[in-house]
C-alpha cells in the first residue's frame, strides 16, 4: 500500500487539502453534467404534455360550442 494510515492517505504530505477538494469538485461536476441533462428532459416532456392536453380541452371546447346539422328540425 502506498500509504501507512488513512491519516496519512486524506494528509498526503500536506497536498490533501488540494487533492481532496479538485476531487470533490470534480465530481460534483460530473454529476451535475450528468443530472442537469435528465432534468431538464424531464421538465420538457411535463410541458410538452401539458400542452398537448390544452389543446386536447381547447378542441374539446370547441366541438361543444359549434352547432351541428343534425339538431335541426325540418318542417
Amino acid at each position: 500500500m502506498y500509504f501507512e494510515s488513512i491519516e496519512a492517505l486524506l494528509n498526503m504530505s500536506g497536498h490533501g487539502v488540494y487533492v481532496w477538494s479538485s476531487v470533490a469538485v470534480t465530481l460534483a461536476a460530473m454529476l451535475w453534467l450528468v443530472s442537469a441533462p435528465l432534468l431538464n428532459h424531464r421538465a420538457l416532456l411535463k410541458e410538452v404534455n401539458r400542452d398537448i392536453q390544452r389543446q386536447q380541452d381547447r378542441e374539446l371546447a370547441l366541438k361543444a360550442t359549434v352547432p351541428t346539422d343534425n339538431h335541426k328540425e325540418s318542417h
